[in-house]
């Protein structure tokens, strides 16, 4: 289920990347950065995850010349939540298919209570 949640979460970020037209002096193909103040963490992978308001997300999209998105990286920087403390650190890779992008997701998370998580997608040829 968890895996189901996270691809869900992953198509919508995917989906939801807008397609504008680009400013005269930028190429319809120039990367397009968004920041976001919140994302969901973890310290387990049998932890449910939990929404971290002061997170710092970022989103690179790039786009080729007909406007496709051709890959897009997710990076975010949290704290685990009041119930996801964990004794020892937790590392998670998943290779994964969202809709036509073959994805790479790593998750990690401390003793201390940072986490993180990096996801790149590729339109797969």
């Amino acid at each position: 289920m968890r895996k189901y949640v996270l691809l869900a979460a992953g198509a919508a970020a995917i989906m939801a990347a807008p397609l504008s037209a680009a400013p005269e002096n930028k190429p319809v193909n120039a990367a397009e950065q968004i920041r976001n103040d919140n994302c969901i963490v973890r310290g387990a992978v049998d932890q449910p995850y939990q929404l971290d308001a002061n997170c710092d997300a970022k989103i690179t999209n790039k786009r080729n010349q007909d406007g496709v998105l051709v890959y897009q990286v997710y990076r975010d920087k949290g704290t685990l939540q009041p119930g996801q403390e964990i004794d020892t650190a937790f590392n998670f890779r998943e290779d994964s298919m969202i809709g036509n992008y073959e994805c790479t997701t790593t998750e990690t998370a401390t003793p201390g209570g940072q986490y993180r998580s990096y996801r790149h997608c590729r339109l797969a040829d």
